[in-house]
């Protein structure tokens, strides 16, 4: 039921923020944005105390790539964003985790930016849960710098994740 709640706002925001517009002209070319990504997450639900209990930290440090595809822009710089996400975390465990994460979602010409979709972990034998982010990037000299969070809610965690990085755009495609 959260799951549904979580997606049903992140609905409305993308309703609110101008997606439904349909009077404006598209720019439909793709633009690729690639860069690293580095930060933080805490692990909460069973198996955060579990982990709490057995004396593990529940926080982990996260190390990766973002890879994004503008598919479209409006005139009003309106942008739909497809990006994967690709992290290892918990570089200071014996168990670093692979994680990688796809996901959907849009950007407004302020900067705001909101996305969901799915996660695949190595944690505990293989996990996945469907994550929620929402972020600011800042766009300077044609360097962008984001600031995101996530949150991914699953049967038996729920994992909040901060991130921040820069992007830049590849000239071979």
């Amino acid at each position: 039921m959260k799951k549904f709640q979580l997606l049903l706002v992140f609905m409305c925001v993308v309703y609110i923020s101008g997606f439904s517009q349909s009077d404006e002209e598209i720019n439909y070319t793709p633009v690729k944005l690639s860069g690293p990504r580095a930060g933080l997450t805490y692990i909460g639900g069973d198996l955060g105390e579990n982990m709490k209990k057995l004396g593990i930290n529940q926080y982990i440090s996260q190390f990766g790539w973002q890879f994004e595809t503008r598919y479209f822009e409006t005139k009003e710089g309106f942008q739909g964003l497809v990006e994967t996400v690709v992290l290892l975390g918990g570089f200071e465990t014996e168990k670093p985790v692979l994680s990688g994460t796809l996901l959907v979602g849009f950007r407004t010409k302020s900067g705001f930016e909101a996305g969901a979709g799915p996660n695949l972990s190595t944690a505990n034998g293989g996990t996945t849960s469907f994550v929620f982010a929402v972020g600011h990037t800042a766009k300077t000299e044609g360097v962008y710098i984001p600031v995101n969070f996530a949150i991914a809610p699953s049967k038996d965690a729920i994992k909040f994740t901060f991130l921040v990085g820069f992007i830049i755009r590849r000239k071979d495609i």
